[in-house]
């Protein structure tokens, strides 16, 4: 497939199935760039060390972001 036919494909997309997949993209981009996985690494320690975040701080911030329509 065609980037030309990749572009005609994604135009016709909801705006959800878009950021899904500017989100994947992106994810692609950095799956190989070290630091970045350095990053990621860091963030699963703090996670699996008990620094991560409760239930309710989540539902909090996916509620803040989603007011602020993002």
């Amino acid at each position: 497939m065609s980037v030309a036919e990749l572009k005609r494909a994604v135009e016709i997309l909801s705006d959800e199935d878009r950021l899904e997949l500017a989100d994947h993209l992106r994810t692609l981009a950095r799956r190989n760039d070290p630091s970045w996985r350095a990053e990621i690494a860091r963030r699963l320690d703090r996670c699996r060390s008990g620094g991560g975040h409760s239930a309710g701080e989540l539902r909090q911030a996916h509620e803040r972001l989603t007011t602020q329509g993002r």
